[in-house]
């Protein structure tokens, strides 16, 4: 073919015919542009669509990643619904609204709990490192932004709380409520623990622990802590249900 097209350009040249040797090389190299783009246009079809079928291979790993991510903020959002519950217990007896009674302690130590969630990335940080991210449907981008946004809102309201625990919480229990841990105890572990101790469990002094302000304070900091966590674990259900529905569709 290149031979056929030389020799075409030789014989204009031969028999003097200029300007029809010129628009023919124009014509030729329109030809060869023209083939150029479609060659690009071939190979970009072809690496768009080789990224978007490696895109769609990571998601069902996000979809993965979601379901073991499920598992923990449903444990962590009945958790939560039940540490506020003891705590508005705890906060009606400060006020007299109810009676101390044989659950005050377990109240008290349930709000001593350190709880976190270890979601896993290993799908999106897969899917951002290959700069694959760009080929998934908008919708999906938009949904994983939201998740796992609210997933790092999670992490930071999770280390507030823990670390209030060690630094505030705890340190005042074992100064003040340390002897509710006995024989006497709600908790099975605790219990067990003391089920040869011969000495009679201490109770909860009712006068002492109305009066006890900081503690108090304490109670409602939790509950406050609490209620945050409890919030954004419900919104990060939603939002991994919803993406997990997408996803699946998007098959």
């Amino acid at each position: 073919m290149i031979k056929f097209f030389r020799k075409i350009r030789q014989d204009l040249l031969n028999e003097g015919k200029t300007s029809k040797y010129l628009k023919y090389a124009l014509g030729e190299i329109m030809l060869v542009v023209i083939g150029i783009l479609i060659a690009l246009g071939i190979n970009n079809w072809n690496q768009n669509k080789s990224n978007t079928a490696s895109a769609n291979l990571h998601l069902k790993t996000v979809a993965q990643n979601l379901k073991e991510d499920l598992a923990q903020l449903n444990y962590m959002y009945k958790f939560t619904d039940t540490t506020l519950t003891y705590s508005k217990k705890l906060t009606r007896q400060f006020q007299t609204l109810d009676p101390i009674d044989d659950k005050t302690t377990m109240y008290i130590f349930y709000l001593l709990l350190e709880k976190s969630t270890s979601p896993n990335k290993s799908g999106i940080e897969t899917i951002n490192n290959s700069g694959e991210l760009s080929y998934v449907d908008q919708d999906i981008q938009d949904m994983i932004l939201n998740y796992y946004t609210t997933l790092d809102h999670i992490l930071a309201r999770e280390e507030i709380s823990n670390t209030f625990i060690k630094i505030r919480y705890e340190p005042y229990f074992f100064e003040h409520y340390s002897y509710t841990i006995n024989s006497n105890s709600d908790w099975e572990s605790i219990r067990e623990y003391y089920k040869d101790d011969p000495r009679t469990p201490k109770t909860i002094d009712e006068t002492s622990f109305l009066n006890d302000s900081p503690f108090e304070a304490m109670v409602f900091g939790r509950y406050f802590q609490i209620e945050q966590q409890h919030g954004l674990y419900k919104e990060a259900i939603q939002l991994a249900n919803q993406l997990l529905l997408k996803i699946n569709a998007n098959d």
